[in-house]
This record gives C-alpha cells, structure tokens and sequence, in this order.
C-alpha cells in the first residue's frame, strides 16, 4: 500500500509539473527529453550491481521499444491538445485504462466480479465528467481530429500494458526492474534528443530553464513508475484493480490541485465527476 500511495502522489506531482510549465512558459518538449536522462541517471544510480545492464541481453529490445513508445505517445497528446482539443485528448488518454484491464482479465486470470465492474464503469463515467469543457470546435482535417486521439488512448493503454507486461514476465529482481527502467528513460532521451536536435523549432528556448524544468520533472518521473512496478511485483493488487485505481486516484488528485493552486475553474459536472471517482476507487478497491 506504501509503494502504491507513493506511486500515485509522484504521478500527481508530476501532472503538476507539466501544469506548471504553462505557468512559467517552459518550452515542454525539450524539457521532457532532459527529464528522460534524469530518469535513466536515477535508474543507473539504484541498479547494483552496474553488470546487470551488459548481462540482461533480453530487457534491452522492450525496453527500446517502450521508450521509443514514451516519447511518441508524450508528442503525440501535445498535437492532438493543439488539433483535436484538450477534452477529447484528455478522455482519450484517461480511457486507456481499459486496456491493461482487459489484458488483465485475459492473461493473468484477474478475478472477474460484479463489484469490480460497477466500479469500472463508474471510474469510466466520472473520467468523462471530470474531462476539460470542450473548446471551441478548431478546423481541423476529420483525419487528424480522429486519429490522434485514437493513437492516445492505444499509446497510452499500450503503456500501462507493456510495464505490467515487463513486471511480471520480463524482469526478475529488483535490480532488473532498475536495469529495465534504465534503458527504457535512455532510450526515449536518445529518440527525444534526435527529434530536438533535427526537426525541433529551438528559436525560443531559454536553455537554463529547459534543463531546471527537466531535471525537476525528471525525479517524480522516475519514481512513479518504480514504485508502481513494485506494487505489481508484490503481487498483492490484481491489475484489473490496480490500473483503475491508480488512474482515477491521480485524476482526482491533480484535478483537486490544479483547482486549489492553479485556480482552475471546476463546474458542476466536475464536482459530480469527481464524487463519482471517489466511489469507483472504494468499490474497485473493496473488489480485491
């Protein structure tokens, strides 16, 4: 219960952050491809011993895959925000929760129930309502305005499935895990770095900033996947409960801080969303 409660308040914090680059008018790109290295040094520092990087041959393609992955779904929610709008992008990013549930329920045999359900459906419900109010309707090309929300929420889903994945077949000590975090970071920094250095628009950036705002978002980042991969690793939380929980956990948190330190404008559909979050997360937790 302490890795996941710490898991999730990292992922809160970490939402925060990137609220917070608005605030201050961090360029965010560059500033995630630094928080990536951050990541991975944190990973090279916990991982003893350093052999393991040369000796775990078969972390090394998953783990380039999925950090080829983290970058891409990460560039992909700021098109789509810009194109398709922040509440669709939103939703589509917060729905992909079913995917690693259903996986859940399909290849580890999580324990399929009425309550768990309910409050499934429920969390699902309140994602909606929670979602920003739609914008204004941008002129946007039907393509893009479908496909980028849709790449979101598979990139997403795609994820939180992968590090599940990793936990409980591909990893097998807490050095591994270390090991395997390491060079998913590296490997989205490098792929990030590429991208900055050769198609990125650098005419604005304040260098100084770039880097502070990278290195302070780089150690939540960092930890809200590690301690989340120590909960699977614990065994404890089926993953049909976990992913819901943690989803809606974080929603509900940033949500709550965004409008307390932020002053972001909540109405009542969102307080009735918010309720509702509540509800799923005693529900699906009641469920294990």
């Amino acid at each position: 219960m302490f890795f996941l409660i710490i898991g999730i308040l990292c992922n809160i914090l970490l939402l925060l952050i990137l609220r917070a680059f608005q605030t201050y008018h961090v360029a965010a790109f560059p500033a995630i491809v630094v928080n990536y290295f951050v990541a991975g040094s944190f990973s090279l520092l916990f991982t003893e011993p350093k052999s393991v990087y040369v000796e775990a041959g078969h972390l090394w393609f998953p783990a380039v895959g999925l950090g080829a992955l983290f970058i891409s779904v990460f560039y992909t929610i700021s098109v789509s925000t810009s194109q398709a709008g922040i509440a669709i992008t939103s939703v589509a990013n917060k729905m992909s929760v079913v995917i690693p549930v259903v996986l859940a329920f399909v290849l580890y045999q999580d324990v399929l129930q009425g309550l768990k359900i309910f409050g499934i459906a429920i969390a699902l419900l309140s994602i909606f309502l929670i979602s920003p109010a739609r914008q204004e309707k941008k002129k946007t090309a039907f393509g893009l305005s479908f496909l980028l929300p849709l790449f979101v929420f598979l990139g997403s889903g795609i994820i939180d499935a992968a590090v599940n994945f990793a936990q409980k077949k591909l990893v097998q000590s807490s050095t591994e895990t270390a090991c395997f975090l390491g060079l998913t970071f590296c490997s989205a920094g490098l792929i990030g770095l590429f991208i900055f250095l050769f198609f990125y628009k650098k005419e604005s950036i304040s260098y100084p900033k770039m880097l502070l705002a990278g290195l302070v978002l780089g150690t939540p980042n960092y930890f809200s996947v590690y301690f989340i991969m120590k909960v699977i690793e614990n065994g404890s939380i089926q993953s049909s409960v976990l992913y819901p929980i943690i989803n809606i956990s974080v929603m509900l948190g940033s949500t709550l801080c965004a409008y307390l330190f932020f002053s972001e404008k909540l109405n009542t559909k969102n307080f009735v969303g918010l309720a509702l979050s509540v509800l799923a997360i005693v529900c699906i937790a009641l469920s294990n």
